[in-house]
């Protein structure tokens, strides 16, 4: 009878710590970002500047203490503006000033799953967001230009971590890098790719 008494004790004991894990912060976070992004690649030779304009918003949901699904999105600006030169094309030989720009508005499905437990002082994560991401393609020869809107497949892993105000806040400061592969062809673009850092917060909303 006392070996089981013990044994109840235990499983509670144990109930009673997930329960508490659980309720750190609630499940439901909100998370908002600034982003620099550089190009690699084809983008780099289209756009070989960093771009520093950019944000990123997403939800999760944390389905344990550990593991968060959810979905993100953002937008980035791509720009170059090229000198006078002649550009040789289907139609012939042009020569004018080139202004090149590429915005980037992703939508992704999310999985994360955090390295440590909720009440820790930093919190390293890994994620990986899978989707679609809208590519706006617009290229200046002078006044003339060349468009093209279209949406094309993204796959994104990050790397990431969080560090709260406070052992039980809502609130916390959020960092990461992430890697970004679009299946975007178009004139000299053959793939998307670029390096993006974030920092930024997330809000865990009761």
């Amino acid at each position: 009878m006392l070996r089981l008494k013990n044994w109840i004790l235990i499983i509670a004991g144990c109930l009673g710590m997930q329960a508490a894990s659980a309720q750190v912060r609630p499940p439901l976070s909100f998370n908002i970002n600034y982003s620099i992004a550089q190009p690699f690649g084809s983008v780099k030779d289209y756009s070989d500047k960093t771009s520093f304009r950019g944000w990123q918003a997403g939800l999760q949901y944390m389905i344990s203490d550990q593991i968060g699904v959810g979905i993100k999105s953002g937008f980035q600006d791509f720009y170059e503006r090229a000198p006078r030169a002649v550009y040789p094309t289907k139609g012939g030989d042009i020569s004018a000033v080139q202004t090149r720009t590429l915005q980037v508005i992703p939508a992704l499905a999310t999985v994360q799953y955090q390295f440590t437990k909720p009440d820790a002082i930093v919190i390293p994560y890994a994620s990986l967001g899978i989707g679609a991401a809208n590519m706006n393609y617009e290229k200046y020869w002078g006044e003339f230009v060349d468009k093209d809107n279209s949406w094309a497949f993204m796959v994104s892993p990050e790397l990431g971590i969080n560090i709260p105000f406070g052992k039980a806040s809502p609130l916390l400061f959020n960092a990461s890098i992430e890697y970004n592969y679009a299946s975007y062809k178009l004139a000299e673009i053959t793939n998307f790719s670029t390096l993006q850092g974030n920092i930024g917060l997330r809000w865990h909303i009761n």
